[in-house]
């Protein structure tokens, strides 16, 4: 005698899925360790502009098929708490070659502690231009309500290591 499962309980299965699959797309499910934001676009830095970002060294470690990676690096990123929403701006410098585009990989998934605050360092933008030449460094608005960090909060990039 085989056993069959009811049909209700697999159309409450099916209906379970599909209400997952839309709350992961509208962003209702997110890390609730990272603070809400928005990547809001691109913004060119001037050499004068670019001497108020600040140097954020970190390490990563890719693992792909041909083996594991290690490196350092460093973001040039800033904080500017001066608008209604306090925006986040920075670069990557690809003038490491291979080694950049596997730093550019570990950002996509690894996190700007900024202060007490965690966001995601996908804003970071890759650039090969320096400041003044047409450098365009990513932007991430916080829309914590109450999350206003200041100009010089710490900052510290970190996570694990990442597929390639």
């Amino acid at each position: 005698m085989s056993a069959s499962i009811p049909r209700w309980v697999v159309l409450l299965l099916g209906a379970v899925l599909v209400l997952v699959g839309v709350a992961v797309h509208l962003g209702w499910l997110r890390d609730p360790s990272l603070a809400k934001s928005d990547y809001i676009g691109t913004i060119d830095v001037s050499a004068a502009d670019a001497k108020l970002y600040r140097a954020v060294p970190f390490e990563w470690r890719v693992n792909s098929a041909a083996g594991s990676f290690t490196g350092n690096d460093t973001a040039w990123v800033r904080i500017d708490p001066t608008g209604e929403r306090p925006v986040l701006c920075g670069w990557l410098r690809l003038d490491k070659a291979g080694q950049s585009i596997r730093a550019t990989r570990w950002l996509s998934e690894a996190r700007l502690k900024v202060g007490d605050l965690a966001v995601s360092a996908l804003f970071i933008a890759p650039v090969e231009k320096a400041p003044g030449d047409g450098l365009a460094a990513g932007c991430l608005r916080i829309d914590e309500p109450n999350a206003r960090p200041a100009a010089d909060a710490a900052l510290r990039l970190e996570g694990g290591p990442v597929r390639e």
